[in-house]
């Protein structure tokens, strides 16, 4: 039996949704969301840093993925989002920096039967599992009966350059010459941590959505 071509949308929706939550944490162990409380602070991230832990606002990423998928499927949504970031990051005094940096994310995406155009969860549980491999996608798992629920994992590349830093007031910008596109964002450095976070400029005061924390 052929499935139809729905499916094509619930393996969008998967892969789309790994995007998702990767960017959440991206354009800026431990495992973490909910509430990031850290604001931008700037401060000296000169060192040797081990990635730790990462935190992701669960409103915010719901809101993004239910904005990214509505014309497929208005009422799916996402749970249980974890992050592990992995790595290490070295910003030099003479102002040269080193990132190889990854993020194992999984999250639950929530399907209800609307959204499988008569598929049963089994059904869409065999045909997905194409996509393992495939954008940085480990696993992916659908049960249920009606409704699916589907446990995603994978492993994206936060950050895998070499080049110049620099940084002004709470922003650092990462000037890539070798192994990639470099970034900009928001930081904090606090004591022995460092803070690389995203943030929300469209409300009247800054939300933090995302931060990835590292230790000397």
């Amino acid at each position: 039996m052929h499935a139809p071509n729905r499916s094509t949308s619930t393996f969008g929706l998967v892969i789309g949704a790994l995007a998702l939550a990767a960017s959440s944490v991206t354009c800026g162990g431990g495992s973490g969301s909910g509430t990031c409380g850290v604001q931008p602070c700037g401060g000296d991230p000169t060192g040797n840093w081990t990635a730790k832990s990462a935190c992701v606002d669960q409103a915010t990423l719901n809101m993004q993925f239910l904005g990214s998928i509505a014309s497929d499927c208005p009422t799916a949504s996402l749970s249980n989002a974890k992050y592990t970031p992995a790595g290490t990051l070295t910003f030099g005094a003479d102002m040269s920096y080193t990132a190889a940096v990854t993020m194992g994310i999984s999250f639950n995406m929530n399907l209800p039967a609307s959204c499988l155009s008569g598929q049963s969860c089994t059904t869409v549980n065999a045909a997905i599992q194409s996509i393992v491999g495939m954008d940085g996608i480990t696993s992916a798992t659908c049960t249920g009966s009606g409704s699916c629920t589907c446990a995603i994992a994978g492993t994206v590349d936060v950050e895998a350059s070499s080049g110049t830093w620099a940084s002004a007031g709470t922003m650092l910008t990462l000037n890539a010459t070798s192994g990639g596109n470099g970034d900009s964002g928001p930081y904090c450095v606090q004591g022995s941590s460092l803070h690389l976070l995203s943030v929300d400029m469209s409300m009247a005061m800054v939300k933090v959505t995302g931060d990835i924390v590292f230790s000397k």
